[in-house]
């Protein structure tokens, strides 16, 4: 099958699906906080969104997987990982760590009150917990698949096999984490969850190496099946109904999964449905440029996360009523605002360290590449 790439050789739904996740990531965590403050729309959409959106960025990442990076040697993929993954999680940590010392923000996991606070916080993030950038959550637990992946993918030759093992891997994660509460508690870099997502993240795998969604397809009928996956995801995020922890909601960094069948259908059917959305957009060069820089914003959602979207709730649910066309228009204007109040920012970091966000083998003008 031909894969459809747009002339810079990248490809364009991969591009275009990590950016229409980013969206529901900084929708989300507006709703999030709004539905804090007790508003029942906000908390149906919240519980429909984390219903597939954070295992659609594991099912994407799988997909985005390049196969030669299966056959490096040890020390150059643990190289990588560093360069790529953990420069970025330490430095916007380390970002968000100095500016909880100048501005107050919501830090609800620990308190900075103290000094011990922030020697807990210290210590929370060497083992994979983000405090100080909670978003970053996912940087950690992609690392842990991506290792798992390294030494177990490359027996994972064959269809059969990557269907068995992601069955495997999601039973035996969901038993674990049913069990045991790892959040608060005992965590490593979110290793017990990434038994889970590992199985979105095998799904992905496949869809690469059958070259699903790659090939050329009629608009109307993208759009038509990403209709009726909306349908299906509908009808079902609601049905399921636990157990959950903490919130009444699918919410993987707190392995709260929900029904063990009801809560795969719909995180693969949301993704699916993203992924064929991505596909009908063509090769938008706006959509690309920002779903290519998905790492920086990231990272830069935990400034809106801890400092900006608790401020603009609380304003929001004391000046306008709690309707759902009020809490959609809110949220979707602050997402555009944030997303655009990024865009500089993306430009900036990409143009003097792009070391320092995910881009390792890029010349900078303060920093050398740091891989070769």
């Amino acid at each position: 099958m031909q894969m459809y790439t747009s002339p810079s050789k990248r490809i364009p739904l991969l591009d275009i699906a990590r950016f229409f996740g980013m969206i529901l990531v900084y929708y989300g965590h507006i709703i999030e906080r709004i539905m804090y403050l007790e508003n029942p729309t906000a908390t149906a959409q919240y519980k429909f969104i984390y219903s597939f959106h954070m295992p659609f960025f594991f099912l994407l990442a799988g997909f985005t997987l390049a196969p030669e990076k299966m056959v490096l040697p040890v020390g150059k993929f643990f190289k990588k990982v560093l360069a790529s993954r953990l420069v970025p999680y330490f430095v916007f940590t380390v970002v968000l760590a100095i500016l909880s010392l100048l501005f107050v923000g919501h830090f609800v996991v620990i308190d900075l009150s103290t000094a011990d606070g922030y020697l807990k916080g210290i210590i929370a993030t060497l083992l994979g917990f983000p405090v100080f950038n909670i978003p970053l959550w996912f940087m950690a637990c992609l690392v842990s698949v991506e290792i798992l992946h390294f030494f177990v993918g490359r027996f994972l030759n064959s269809t059969f096999r990557i269907l068995g093992a992601a069955i495997a891997f999601y039973v035996g994660g969901y038993a674990l984490t049913a069990t045991i509460q790892f959040i608060p508690g005992p965590n490593f870099w979110l290793i017990h969850e990434a038994l889970v997502v590992y199985a979105f993240y095998l799904v992905g795998v496949l869809f690469r190496r059958n070259g699903i969604m790659l090939g050329r397809q009629p608009r109307w009928r993208l759009l038509l099946a990403t209709a009726v996956c909306l349908l299906i995801v509908v009808f079902t995020y609601d049905m399921n109904t636990g157990p959950f922890r903490l919130f009444d909601a699918v919410v993987i960094v707190l392995s709260g999964h929900g029904n063990i069948l009801l809560f795969p259908l719909t995180a693969l059917t949301g993704s699916l449905m993203i992924l064929l959305l991505a596909r009908s957009s063509g090769a938008n060069k706006f959509l690309m440029f920002m779903g290519e820089n998905a790492l920086i914003l990231f990272c830069l959602n935990g400034i809106f996360y801890h400092f900006f979207n608790g401020p603009f709730a609380a304003w929001f649910v004391a000046t306008f009523p709690g309707h759902w066309m009020a809490v959609t228009g809110a949220g979707m204007a602050f997402t555009i605002i944030s997303l655009a109040c990024c865009v500089p920012c993306v430009w900036l970091l990409n143009a003097y360290v792009p070391q320092l966000v995910g881009k390792p083998r890029q010349q900078g003008p303060f920093l050398p590449r740091f891989l070769r």
